[in-house]
């Protein structure tokens, strides 16, 4: 686990950042048995919504939430751009309610979705460390899993790791088979 510190900007950028991650469809499925899992960003927008009245937000979040945060401040910015853009519509489901609830004051101005975006990228930059640590841990953790499956071990926490080939996995057989 590692802990992080956000102040209130930053906390409601996070905020948007998991709405944003949340309205793209699969964003939250396991990969391997293509179910709904809980070790993604769901379980982080309560916490953080949360704590958005305090001074200072504090998540404790695993590698691959970190990661996968890291990802989805990339994605909001651009989202963001793209929001400015189309005069205020968004692809993203709830993004746009998100985005008036969280920055009223954005919301309400020409341009104010580019400022945040601006923001949104110095934020991703301030995580920029911690994200890379994180990433790297869970592809050496993603590479441990593939040496146990290629092996015919059973997955971390499943029983008959041989029956049970992610999809990718079955995917890549069949392309090269």
């Amino acid at each position: 686990m590692t802990t992080i510190r956000l102040q209130p900007d930053d906390a409601r950028l996070a905020a948007l950042a998991v709405v944003y991650h949340l309205g793209r469809p699969g964003s939250e499925l396991d990969a391997a048995t293509l179910q709904r899992h809980e070790a993604g960003l769901g379980p982080l927008q309560q916490v953080i919504e949360g704590q958005l009245g305090l001074a200072v937000t504090t998540l404790d979040v695993t590698a691959y939430q970190l990661a996968r945060l890291g990802e989805a401040l990339l994605g909001t910015v651009n989202e963001l751009k793209q929001y400015e853009l189309s005069e205020g519509r968004s692809v993203v489901p709830g993004f746009a309610d998100a985005f008036a609830r969280l920055f009223p004051a954005h919301a309400s101005e020409e341009g104010g979705a580019l400022d945040l975006a601006s923001q949104g990228v110095m934020l991703r930059r301030r995580l920029d460390n911690a994200v890379r640590e994180a990433t790297a841990q869970v592809e050496a953790a993603r590479a441990a899993e593939a040496e146990r499956a290629a092996a015919g071990g059973a997955p971390s926490g499943e029983a008959g790791g041989a029956e049970r080939r992610s999809l990718w996995q079955r995917l890549w057989r069949r392309r090269s088979g």
